[in-house]
């Protein structure tokens, strides 16, 4: 490997592939701070480009946008308690309670610090250990691949919110939403109501941009009204504090966050290596490791900047690992990464065994520009957070029509479909109906993001079996995540049973 690496060093030192990789990653942080235009969308109207770049800057320039639309999506989770991009949904759980305390640059520096660190981290899986952690991914089958799934939809269902059974109907929801569309093995349609434009299923994008960005517009718009009513013209602003401890993350609390983002990396960095998972789900994980290691779990949800530290690290350590599949397997981990796939093919680069291999100093020089963007992340994160503070003097009411009218585009974008934008006023309309019922929005998404896969790889494992159920039993790694999911529901039941005795006494 040694060898390689020396080999890589001589074709990764070339201004054109950092400054590709910086354009990457400034067009991405851009993309990501807009909601409805995420990482993933980014690469979509950028890969055509990259055909007239040689093979490291037009690859380093879409794992960039990954990397910087990443980061982006944390900023107007913050500041506005709107994602930018999906996976940063777990950053509003704590980043906006801490910006309406006046402490926004805080919670930005501490989303950019602990993204940048993960970042780099997982990006060194990648480097060392991706032929090793390859050959294990070799023996994960459809018969795995569920029990992951749904150890993880358990996990989001009990341990997400304060109401494991609203959790639970939630997640039902969410797979509800999922077996919309045609059957994958009968080719019949399902809950489409004759309408043919759901033959395919809902598209994810219109629906979490309806879910999270225009259900939160139109409770601003009730709130708008409702302090008409009282007496109250204005929005609530986010308030900005002129003590400048508050508006910086200090040394003492990135030293005291740091065993958050190792073990938020560690959680990313698994998660990532398992295709189909998703950063959405790493960030989740993580978060809710993250409150329940912490000393003051209780300030989870009201500002504490290990709840972000967890979910932004997390999101991000999936970056780096979730290209070992795809670089030794020929498998996408996620959207982004089969989108970056698109750029190999491009470039006449067929991943799969034999591409490390054969080029195995192209793809250590493609690893190197990888880690090198961490820094341009760093750079370009610390730009943006200091003018995006300047958002919060722009008139709440003007800041929420521009998210309505982003979000229209970036709906209609994705696919390039007008029914798409439908597909998002009406989930948007139920969302906010799901939020006055006290339901877990994200938990939903989850839910519905993993739904096909779990129907997926259910049904290819009956098929391989014959319909015999007992193979979920005999494959060890399916029989460990059985164990783990029945231990964490017994342990959860425990606990909610333990905290109403308390207050029956």
């Amino acid at each position: 490997m040694l060898e390689n690496l020396m080999g890589a060093l001589d074709l990764v030192l070339c201004w054109e592939n950092f400054f590709w990789a910086f354009v990457g990653v400034f067009c991405g942080a851009i993309m990501g701070a807009i909601p409805g235009l995420t990482d993933t969308m980014a690469i979509v109207l950028l890969l055509p480009f990259t055909y007239y770049l040689g093979p490291i800057p037009g690859i380093a320039m879409l794992m960039g946008l990954s990397k910087g639309g990443n980061f982006g999506g944390s900023l107007p989770a913050i500041l506005f308690n709107i994602p930018g991009t999906p996976q940063a949904m777990c950053t509003t759980f704590d980043g906006h309670p801490l910006a309406m305390q006046g402490k926004s640059g805080k919670a930005m520096q501490t989303a950019l610090f602990s993204s940048v660190t993960a970042d780099a981290l997982s990006d060194l899986v990648l480097i060392f250990l991706a032929a090793p952690v390859a050959a294990v991914a070799l023996h994960i089958g459809p018969p795995e691949y569920s029990m992951v799934v749904l150890f993880s939809l358990v996990v989001i269902s009990v341990a997400a919110t304060a109401d494991p059974l609203r959790g639970l109907l939630s997640t039902a929801l969410g797979l509800l939403l999922a077996t919309v569309g045609t059957d994958p093995e009968y080719g019949t349609l399902r809950f489409t109501f004759g309408i043919i434009e759901l033959s395919d299923g809902i598209s994810l994008m219109p629906m979490v941009i309806g879910l999270l960005a225009f259900s939160e517009v139109l409770l601003q718009a009730e709130n708008y009204f409702r302090q008409r009513l009282n007496g109250k013209g204005a929005m609530q602003q986010v308030p900005v504090s002129s003590d400048p401890d508050d508006n910086r993350m200090t040394g003492k609390e990135f030293k005291m966050c740091l065993p958050t983002i190792g073990r938020s990396t560690v959680i990313g960095s698994i998660v990532g290596i398992v295709p189909g998972i998703g950063t959405t789900v790493g960030a989740y994980l993580s978060y809710l490791w993250a409150r329940r290691k912490s000393k003051t779990p209780e300030k989870f949800g009201k500002g504490a900047l290990e709840g972000i530290a967890a979910s932004e690290a997390g999101n991000n350590a999936v970056n780096g690992p979730n290209l070992v599949p795809l670089v030794t397997l020929g498998i996408p981990g996620n959207l982004a990464a089969a989108l970056i796939l698109g750029g190999f093919m491009i470039k006449g680069l067929v991943p799969g065994p034999r591409l490390m291999e054969d080029h195995a100093p192209l793809l250590y020089a493609l690893f190197a520009v990888l880690f090198i963007s961490n820094i341009f992340t760093l750079f370009v994160g610390s730009f943006f957070i200091r003018y995006a503070r300047r958002l919060t003097n722009i008139p709440r009411s003007a800041l929420y029509a521009c998210i309505l009218v982003f979000s229209i585009l970036g709906s209609y974008v994705y696919n390039g479909n007008v029914f798409d934008v439908w597909v998002m006023f009406c989930f948007g309309i139920f969302g906010y109906v799901l939020i006055k019922m006290s339901l877990n929005l994200p938990t939903l998404i989850v839910a519905f993001f993993l739904g096909e896969l779990l129907e997926e790889k259910v049904r290819q494992t009956l098929l391989i079996s014959n319909g015999d159920w007992t193979v979920f039993f005999t494959r060890p790694l399916a029989l460990l995540f059985i164990v783990l999911t029945v231990v964490v529901t017994y342990l959860y039941i425990a606990k909610i049973k333990k905290a109403a005795s308390r207050v029956v006494e």
